[in-house]
């Protein structure tokens, strides 16, 4: 199956060309749209039909990048229109960084890039009904291991996966932990998840903790596996 997926991989970077966008010139977006592109192509690959191709918006919206069920698109956040916090919050990150990166590109790196597919992700459990049955935590943790199984469909990309992972998880586990001693971190998400979402640092605590949760069980099941479960 991961041959027969790598062909059609490789068969829609054939189709999808910049000749094939010129009206878009934004990198971001064109990138955005290649990475959907491909997401598209393993989709169908793995026997799933996608209802529509989603869209690309670049808005800069607080969450930096998001899935929205409301208007089908990933949403993008550009490095020129972050405010000061958020240059200085990624100078931090990027001097933590295992990649050598510089703030501007530690951005891209994770919110232009490495995350699409986790966002990709949501939209895949649209499809098969698991943002209908998954609970907060389970859902962000199974995004991240649908991004981490898409990355690890093209050979050049599944050498680079561990050292993305671990370039984004570094920051992330530097930050205070919000979980009360005691207190299981699923358990308190699930309890306390508008409280948490709305505070930066803790919901980026957590966003390592779903990464590393991804991570352990990257080897239990493969992208087709994720996206296109066996039916009750």
């Amino acid at each position: 199956m991961l041959t027969h997926i790598r062909a059609a991989l490789a068969s829609a970077a054939l189709v999808f060309t910049p000749a094939a966008h010129a009206a878009t010139q934004d990198p971001i977006e064109t990138n955005a749209r290649a990475l959907i592109a491909r997401f598209d192509t393993a989709l169908k690959a793995c026997g799933v039909t996608p209802p529509y191709t989603p869209g690309v918006v670049i808005d800069s919206a607080p969450s930096l990048v998001s899935f929205y069920f409301k208007d089908k698109s990933v949403h993008l956040s550009r490095w020129s229109e972050m405010p000061p916090f958020v240059h200085d919050l990624l100078t931090g990150w990027a001097a933590a960084g295992t990649l050598g990166l510089t703030p501007e590109g530690q951005f891209a790196e994770i919110f232009n890039s490495l995350l699409v597919p986790h966002e990709l992700g949501h939209f895949a459990q649209s499809i098969n009904g698991h943002s209908e049955t998954l609970d907060f935590w389970t859902s962000e943790v199974e995004a991240n291991r649908i991004a981490i199984a898409f990355w690890s469909l093209e050979p050049a990309d599944a050498e680079k996966i561990a050292a993305r992972v671990e370039n984004f998880n570094v920051f992330l586990a530097g930050l205070p932990n919000p979980v009360p001693q005691g207190e299981d971190p699923h358990a308190y998400f699930e309890a306390n998840y508008e409280k948490l979402s709305n505070d930066p640092a803790a919901y980026g605590w957590y966003q390592g903790a779903f990464m590393r949760a991804a991570w352990a069980e990257k080897d239990k099941a493969d992208f087709c596996a994720l996206v296109n479960p066996p039916k009750p």
